[in-house]
């Protein structure tokens, strides 16, 4: 009962936080990137994948589970242009408190020629995004996990800084007799503490729905995530319902060849149809890669065709300390 009442309360709190999330999209949006090579090839965003890959919890932190226990993954995205990004995380467990999760994200512009407004130049300038995130999963059942976490995020562009607080949640049913995962996060839901501008940078607030799907006869695992769902409604007008869906869902595979081998494929058709060259065979939107383990170490690797743009490849390497 006391829960009950708590509810208008805790509503009370966060209504104002999700307002605050509708003001202009700014220096926060490199939060959005995958953080991993494996979260690349299987579409960016499966928010039920739970395994030892303990950057898997910045998708959903209830993702968070014993088996990440000392593991320490590094990885690198060649991003397109001379912009470089990466991702350093640990997973520690403690029996009674549950598992903790701690990552590191940046984002390197490159060197960017600062001018006055006669075109006069200035010399250079490298604008820098960094996001600390702890987080922390338990098990509420033998089914049922849920977890939270907790970023501290830091841009700097030439002489301006924005800073901001953000909060991720989310929870993760498993169902071991029909083999399916279903998960559920929020993410970003906070404040901005400093901006960049007179104009509040917004955090990019999302709410996703995941399910997870493993063949009974066959090392395959399938993965459909549901994204960006605040915005289902503000989708381009000239998209169909069915169109519109699929602007809103992301795919993906992984099948294995034992446990040392993985190939892995992932699917955004949003992402397909913002970066596609017409009328030409466009594989924009397609991610592909595969994984390896040797002695202890895995290696990850994948890429994803940004159309004309270039492709993106992402590496990683995860091991038990």
């Amino acid at each position: 009962m006391k829960t009950w009442r708590f509810l208008p309360v805790l509503w009370l709190c966060l209504v104002p936080l999700v307002r605050a999330q509708e003001a202009p999209l700014g220096g926060f949006a490199f939060l959005r990137l995958s953080p991993s090579a494996r979260v690349t090839a299987l579409g960016e965003t499966p928010a039920t994948v739970a395994d030892d890959d303990v950057t898997l919890f910045l998708l959903n932190p209830a993702l968070l589970q014993p088996a990440q226990h000392r593991q320490l993954q590094v990885s690198y995205l060649n991003h397109v242009g001379d912009i470089r990004a990466g991702t350093i995380a640990y997973g520690w467990h403690r029996r009674g408190l549950g598992t903790l999760g701690l990552a590191l994200r940046f984002l390197d512009w490159g060197a960017i020629d600062e001018a006055d407004l006669e075109g006069n130049r200035n010399g250079t300038f490298r604008p820098i995004d960094l996001a600390l995130t702890a987080g922390l999963g338990r098990a509420a059942g033998p089914s049922l996990h849920y977890g939270a976490s907790l970023h501290l995020i830091h841009t700097t562009l030439a002489d301006r800084r924005a800073t901001a607080l953000a909060l991720d949640a989310g929870v993760r049913y498993e169902l071991p007799e029909h083999l399916l995962t279903i998960g559920a996060s929020l993410h970003h839901l906070g404040v901005t503490l400093q901006t960049l501008g007179t104009t509040p940078d917004r955090l990019p607030f999302d709410v996703r729905l995941g399910l997870r799907k493993r063949l009974r006869y066959l090392p395959l695992q399938l993965t459909l995530t549901a994204y960006d769902l605040p915005h289902f409604w503000q989708s381009p007008e000239n998209q169909t319902w069915l169109g519109r869906l699929f602007y809103h869902l992301n795919f993906g595979a992984e099948l294995g060849a034992g446990r040392s081998f993985q190939l892995r494929f992932g699917y955004s058709y949003r992402r397909h149809e913002m970066l596609k060259i017409r009328p030409r065979l466009d594989l924009a939107g397609f991610n592909a890669g595969f994984g390896l383990r040797l002695a202890g170490l895995y290696f990850d690797y994948a890429f994803s065709s940004w159309s004309s743009l270039g492709t993106l490849h992402h590496l990683t390497v995860q091991t038990r300390l």
